[in-house]
């Protein structure tokens, strides 16, 4: 597997954690196929990971340094938040579950992002959507690797 697939599966794996925590209460993973709000949720809040942008430099003449940046999308349902902190609670018990992974370990012995991760979030948002009330947030993963290369 590729630094970027361990990565991403040992995101899926801290994000699966908060779920079985039940901090959230669903897990997907984009595949482009439907529109964020086109999709059945079982259950809010549901987080959903997306594809990587990703930004490579050189670090030293034989290693380049790969920012993965992730944005993983959250959203809550507006009818079950019965008070703000409930989402200011709900952003600081998925950034400290983050913070503490500091190389994205995920479910796995060692962790993929050699050059540590960067979490923040976006400001939350109201927003509606084929009748339904959400809030949505954004957490945001700058997860750093070293490549190696392969210099011929």
């Amino acid at each position: 597997a590729t630094k970027l697939n361990t990565i991403k599966t040992n995101i899926k794996a801290i994000l699966d954690a908060l779920k079985r925590k039940e901090i959230i209460r669903d897990v997907q993973v984009d595949d482009f196929k439907k529109g964020i709000f086109n999709r059945n949720f079982s259950a809010f809040p549901v987080a959903i990971l997306t594809t990587p942008t990703i930004e490579s430099r050189a670090e030293t003449n034989v290693q380049n340094l790969r920012t993965y940046t992730f944005e993983i999308l959250f959203l809550v349902n507006a009818d079950e938040v019965t008070d703000v902190t409930q989402v200011e609670d709900l952003i600081e018990n998925i950034l400290n579950d983050f913070d503490n992974d500091v190389t994205l370990k995920g479910a796995t012995s060692t962790g993929a992002a050699d050059g540590g991760v960067e979490p923040s979030t976006s400001s939350p948002e109201a927003i509606t959507s084929g009748g339904n009330n959400y809030i949505a947030f954004s957490v945001i993963l700058r997860a750093k690797a070293i490549r190696d290369l392969t210099i011929t």
